[in-house]
């Protein structure tokens, strides 16, 4: 018996020695190697069609759409809501700098200079047909910034005013433009 199990060694190691690679291990190592490159190639090429078709697939492409477009769209809110915000308070201030009142017999403009140097100089009136113009500049600094603010309210009239006789006084802060009423 030890007989039969010494020849089937011998001939199995008579199998491997006869290997045609294990005389060859440079050529052994390339076709190693080439086999990794192929599989990795393949796996690469597999993963590869995989997201490729998933990326052409027309319902994974509406889905990206529809997302995208959802996202525009809360951001054009919000820029909107903000543009809002900031038009509803520059509206406040400029009513806070120049404001229309009707007295009795005329209408007063009355503008507020303290934004604008205290200087009436820096308010401008003009006319065109039944509108009046009133625009006002200055600038003011803090210890971080200079700022220039530029204020421009236009009112318009029914033909009952009298542009001609406009009259402006200046009563400390304030700056009164008296626009006059025909009867």
């Amino acid at each position: 018996m030890d007989e039969n199990n010494n020849y089937e060694n011998r001939e199995q190691h008579h199998h491997y020695d006869d290997c045609w690679l294990c005389h060859h291990p440079v050529l052994k190592h390339i076709l190693t190697a080439l086999m990794v490159f192929l599989g990795a190639y393949l796996a690469f090429y597999t993963v590869t069609d995989w997201h490729f078709k998933r990326m052409m697939d027309p319902a994974v492409q509406m889905r990206r759409f529809e997302k995208n477009m959802m996202r525009e769209h809360r951001q054009m809110e919000r820029m909107y809501r903000k543009n809002i915000e900031r038009g509803m308070r520059l509206g406040e201030e400029s009513e806070n700098y120049i404001h229309l009142e009707k007295k009795g017999d005329a209408y007063e403009i009355i503008v507020n200079l303290r934004p604008f140097d205290n200087n009436e100089k820096n308010v401008e009136v003009s006319t065109d047909g039944d509108t009046l113009t009133v625009t006002a500049a200055g600038e003011s600094s803090t210890k971080h910034h200079d700022k220039m603010i530029k204020v421009m309210q236009q009112y318009d009239f029914d033909d009952n005013v009298d542009f001609d006789a406009i009259s402006k006084n200046k009563k400390g802060d304030m700056y009164i433009i008296t626009v006059p009423i025909i009867k």
